[in-house]
């Protein structure tokens, strides 16, 4: 997809994110993306999505879900960053 290799480049040449991180955010995206359609949330991928705001409104619904709310707490939050930096990236288009 090419949005996410976008994403992954734009994480690599615009934050001090090491390249492992940047890949492990692309993928985030993706996982939220199934969880969100899990909860018939979404209809496809956030990839899809270029406002920063439907990313913003996606985010506050993936955190409002108690399961999704712990996993992004036991993984040190890199949900929650992947959302935010994924914002970022669309911001800066």
């Amino acid at each position: 997809m090419k949005q996410k290799e976008e994403f992954i480049s734009w994480l690599n040449n615009h934050t001090k994110l090491s390249p492992s991180t940047s890949e492990k955010y692309a993928g985030a995206i993706n996982t939220i993306s199934k969880e969100l359609k899990s909860y018939n949330l979404i209809d496809s991928s956030l990839y899809y999505f270029e406002d920063p705001v439907i990313i913003e409104t996606y985010k506050l619904k993936y955190l409002s879900i108690e399961e999704f709310k712990v996993k992004d707490s036991r993984g040190n939050r890199m949900y929650s960053n992947a959302l935010k930096r994924y914002k970022e990236y669309l911001e800066s288009k």
